[in-house]
C-alpha cells in the first residue's frame, strides 16, 4: 500500500501578542467538546475573547493533530465566494485548476488528522456552513474550531458559549486589568488599597476583555479612581439614554466611544480612515490613503503612535518595516466613524487608486527578474485588492477602473492560486462594462487566459476572439498579440498542432514588433508544439529563442524544462538532468507548483534513462505526491513518455523493489520531493546524521542571520539560496526549538554565544 503524502499544514499559529489570562474552565470545555465533536463553535459577543481562546486551545491541542493545525481568519473577507479559497490557503492548497475548490482541498487532506481554526465567521455564516458541511463529510480526520457571534447551525455542531470574565475581587477580570495595566505603564504601582476600585472598574466594564484592555491603557495617565469616575460618567449617560441591547454590548460601544473621545481630531480621523483597510497596512499606504489637508503627512506618524498607545492599533515589525492592524471590533467602530464623517466615498476612492497603482507597478515586473517579489507584494495586500474591486462594482462609473486593476493582476491570479476569484471578478466587471473600450479589451484577454489555465478552452476561445477584434479596432497591438498567443495555446490544448504553431509564431512576431516581453513565453509554447510533433530541431531552436529573450524566472523555467526533454529525447539524459534541475530551482523560486511537478517527473525519466532505477522509482512516487498536493493530474501528452520510463525502471528493479522505492518518494511532502530531485538531502530511506546541537549547520547559519535582523529574502541573497528555501529553514528552526517568533530565535542565538 502506497502512503499518501501529508498535506502542508498551513502557516503556524500566530504568536500571542500578550500574556494569556484565565479561561481555564473554558479551555477544558473546548478540549472536551473537540474530543466528542468534529465541529466546535465558540460563540459570544465581539470583544469577549473568542479568538484568543480558540488560538490557545489549538496550541494546546497541537499534539492531538499530527498532520497540523491551520488558521483561516475571515476578518478581512467580505465576499462569501472567497471563503473556500482562504481555507484552502490555510492548508497551502491553491485554486489553480478550475475544479470546485472544496473538492481539491478534500483530495489533499484525505484522511489526515488536522485541526482548522476558522475565525470570525459571523458575517459569512452561510458560506462557512456550506464549506464545512462539504469538508467534514469528505475528510474524516478534519476537526474544526470556529469562532462566531452566532452558531453555524450545522448537524453535529457543538457550541461553547464564551462568557465575559468572572467579576469580583480576585477574579480573572481583575487579574487581566492588573496585567494589562503593568504592560501599559511599567512604572505604575497598584497596591491592595486599589483592589476595590479595580474590582469596580471590571464590573463597570462587564468583564469584557477588549473593554478591559482598552481601559487599562488609560492607567498611564489616570489613577484607578479617576478612571472609574470617567467610566461612571460615560456609561451612566448611555444607560439613561436608553440604548437598546444587552448591557455588555452597550459597554463595548461605550468603551469605543470613550476611547474616541480621548483622542484629538487627527487621531480620530486616522482611526476612521484607516478602517478602510481590510487587513494590515504600512506607513506608506497610510500616507496615500489617509492623509490630506486635515490630516497632514507630517502628523501621520504621531497619530499612528497615539493609536498604538491607545491599543486601537497593533503593530508588528520585521526587516521590511512596521505594519499596523486593527482588531475586527475596533475596525467596525472605525468604519462607523468614517460613515459619520461623510468621507466614505472620498477615502474609498483614494484606497482604490492606491491599490490600482500598486497592482500596475507589480504588473510591470511580472515578466522581469523581480517577478517573485511582485507576486509577494500583491499577496501581502490581497484583501485590499478585493475591497477596491468591490468598491468599483458598487459605485457607478468606477467599473472600468476596477476592470483595469483586475486585468493588470493577470499573472498573479494564476500564479498564486486565486484562479476562481480572478475569473469571477472579470466576469462581473465585463458584464458591467459592455461597451468596447481599452479596459474591456484587456479584460477579455485576461479572462480568456485564466479560462485556459483552468483547462476550459471552450470558454476561452470566444473571449479571445472578441479581444482580437476589439484590440484591432482600438489599435492596441500589444493586446492583440496576447489574445493571438492565447488562441494558439487553445489550439495546443485541442491538439491542433498546425494551428497552434501558426498562431503562436504570429503572436511572437507581433510581440517583437511592439517590444513586448511576452514573446519569450510564446516561443516556449512554440517549442512545446514542436516537441509534441516530434520535431526536436525546431523545438530546441524555439526553446533557445525563449531563453535568449526571457527575463523572468517563470518563462525561463518552462523553456529549460522543455529543452531538458529535448535532450532526453536526443539520447543525452545527463544533459537533460542538468537542464531540468535548473528549471526546478526556478520553479521553486516562483512557487510554480505544477511546474515543480513537471520537473520532478522529468528528472525521474532522466534517472531511468541513465540506469538509476532506484532514483527513478523514488522520483516517480515523489512526482505523484506533488501532483496530489497541487492538486492536479499529469497532463495527457506526458502519459506516454511516463509509461515508457516507468516500465524501464520497473523492469530493472522488479515489482517489489519498485513498489518500496516508489512508496518512499510518495511519502514526501512537496519540499522533500524537490530536495530529493535536486539531491539537496539524503536519499529516501537514508538516515541523516544527527546534528551536534538542536540545529544543523545550515540551520545555525540561518539562525545567525535571523539574529542580525535579516528578512528571508536577504538571507536567501546572503546564502545564495531561494527565498522559499530560506523561509523553509526558518520554519524548521522554529519547530526544532519550539519557538513561535523570530525574536525568540534571535534571543536563543545570542545565548549560545
Amino acid at each position: 500500500m502506497v502512503r499518501r503524502a501529508a498535506p502542508a499544514a498551513g502557516p503556524r499559529l500566530p504568536a500571542e501578542r500578550s500574556s494569556f489570562v484565565g479561561r481555564r474552565a473554558e479551555l477544558a470545555r473546548v478540549r472536551g467538546l473537540l474530543a466528542g465533536s468534529r465541529l466546535v463553535t465558540l460563540v459570544g459577543p465581539g470583544g469577549v475573547g473568542k479568538t484568543r481562546l480558540a488560538l490557545r486551545a489549538a496550541e494546546e491541542l497541537r499534539r492531538s493533530f499530527p498532520a497540523g493545525v491551520a488558521l483561516a481568519d475571515l476578518t478581512a473577507v467580505a465576499d462569501p465566494a472567497l471563503v473556500a479559497a482562504l481555507v484552502a490557503a490555510a492548508f497551502d492548497v491553491r485554486d489553480g485548476t478550475g475544479r470546485w475548490l472544496p473538492a481539491s482541498l478534500a483530495d489533499v487532506l484525505g484522511e489526515r488528522r488536522v485541526l482548522l481554526v476558522l475565525d470570525n465567521c459571523e458575517h459569512l455564516r452561510d458560506a462557512c456552513a456550506v464549506l464545512l458541511d462539504a469538508l467534514t463529510a469528505a475528510c474524516p480526520g478534519l476537526s474544526v474550531l470556529a469562532t462566531s457571534r452566532t452558531p453555524l447551525d450545522l448537524p453535529g455542531e457543538a457550541l461553547c458559549a464564551v462568557p465575559p470574565l468572572p467579576l469580583g475581587a480576585g477574579t480573572e477580570s481583575v487579574a487581566l486589568l492588573r496585567e494589562r495595566a503593568r504592560a501599559a505603564a511599567p512604572e505604575l504601582v497598584l497596591t491592595p488599597a486599589d483592589d476595590e476600585t479595580l474590582t469596580e472598574l471590571c464590573r463597570r466594564l462587564d468583564g469584557i476583555p477588549l473593554a478591559i484592555e482598552l481601559a487599562a491603557v488609560r492607567l498611564r495617565t489616570l489613577t484607578p479612581a479617576e478612571l472609574l469616575v470617567r467610566l461612571d460618567d460615560r456609561f451612566g449617560l448611555l444607560r439613561r439614554a436608553g440604548t437598546a441591547g444587552p448591557d455588555r454590548h452597550r459597554t463595548l460601544r461605550a468603551t469605543m466611544e470613550w476611547s474616541a473621545g480621548l483622542l484629538d481630531e487627527r487621531e480620530r480621523l486616522l482611526w476612521a480612515r484607516a478602517a478602510v483597510f481590510a487587513g494590515g497596512f504600512d506607513l506608506a499606504a497610510a500616507e496615500v490613503v489617509c492623509a490630506d489637508d486635515r490630516l497632514r503627512e507630517d502628523d501621520l506618524l504621531d497619530a499612528l503612535g497615539a493609536l498604538v498607545d491607545a491599543s486601537l492599533l497593533t503593530v508588528t515589525r520585521d526587516g521590511a518595516g512596521s505594519r499596523f492592524a486593527m482588531l475586527e471590533t475596533v475596525r467596525a467602530f472605525g468604519r462607523e466613524l468614517l460613515e459619520a464623517s461623510g468621507q466614505v466615498d472620498r477615502v474609498r476612492r483614494r484606497h482604490r487608486d492606491w491599490c490600482a497603482r500598486l497592482v500596475a507597478d507589480a504588473a510591470a515586473r511580472f515578466l522581469g527578474p523581480g517577478q517573485a517579489a511582485a507576486f509577494d507584494r500583491l499577496a501581502a495586500v490581497h484583501a485590499e485588492l478585493a475591497g477596491a474591486v468591490e468598491h468599483c462594482l458598487r459605485t457607478p462609473g468606477e467599473e472600468p477602473a476596477g476592470l483595469a486593476t483586475v486585468a493588470d493582476a493577470w499573472l498573479y491570479w494564476a500564479a498564486r492560486g486565486h484562479l476562481g476569484e480572478g475569473r469571477r471578478r472579470l466576469d462581473q466587471l465585463l458584464r458591467a462594462v459592455p461597451a468596447t473600450c481599452p479596459e474591456r479589451a484587456r479584460g477579455l484577454v485576461v479572462a480568456g487566459y485564466l479560462a485556459l489555465v483552468a483547462t476550459d478552452p471552450e470558454t476561452a476561445v470566444p473571449l479571445l476572439e472578441e479581444a482580437v477584434r476589439d484590440a484591432r479596432a482600438l489599435d492596441l497591438p500589444a493586446v492583440a498579440a496576447l489574445a493571438t498567443q492565447y488562441l494558439g495555446q487553445a489550439a495546443l490544448f485541442r491538439g491542433d498542432l498546425p494551428a497552434a504553431d501558426r498562431l503562436l509564431r504570429a503572436a511572437a512576431a507581433e510581440h517583437e514588433m511592439v517590444g513586448a516581453p511576452a514573446g519569450a513565453f510564446c516561443w516556449a509554447d512554440v517549442g512545446v508544439v514542436a516537441l509534441l510533433a516530434g520535431d526536436l530541431g525546431s523545438a530546441d531552436a524555439a526553446f533557445g529563442t525563449s531563453l535568449a529573450t526571457a527575463a523572468d524566472p517563470w518563462t525561463r523555467s518552462h523553456a529549460l524544462w522543455g529543452r531538458g526533454l529535448v535532450r532526453l529525447a536526443e539520447g543525452d539524459p545527463g544533459a537533460g538532468r542538468c537542464l531540468e534541475e535548473q528549471a526546478l530551482r526556478l520553479m521553486r523560486e516562483v512557487d510554480d507548483r505544477s511546474g515543480v511537478a513537471l520537473c520532478v517527473t522529468a528528472l525521474g525519466w532522466t534517472a531511468a534513462a541513465r540506469g538509476d532505477a532506484e532514483t527513478a522509482a523514488r522520483l516517480a512516487g515523489a512526482a505523484d505526491a506533488v501532483w496530489r498536493s497541487v492538486p492536479a493530474r499529469r497532463p495527457e501528452p506526458l502519459t506516454a513518455p511516463d509509461a515508457h520510463w516507468t516500465a524501464v525502471a520497473r523492469r530493472a528493479l522488479g515489482e517489489q523493489r519498485w513498489d518500496a522505492r516508489y512508496a518512499e518518494g510518495s511519502a514526501l511532502e512537496r519540499a522533500g520531493a524537490v530536495a530529493l530531485a535536486l539531491g539537496e538531502g539524503p536519499a529516501a530511506g537514508t538516515p541523516e546524521p544527527p546534528p551536534s546541537g538542536p540545529l544543523t549547520r545550515r540551520q545555525r547559519e540561518v539562525a545567525d542571520l535571523v539574529a542580525q535582523g535579516l528578512t528571508d529574502r536577504e538571507i536567501a541573497a546572503r546564502l545564495v539560496i531561494s527565498p522559499r528555501t530560506a523561509e523553509s529553514h526558518v520554519e524548521q528552526i522554529l519547530t526544532r526549538l519550539g519557538f513561535r517568533s523570530r525574536a525568540q530565535i534571535a534571543a536563543w542565538t545570542a545565548a549560545q554565544g
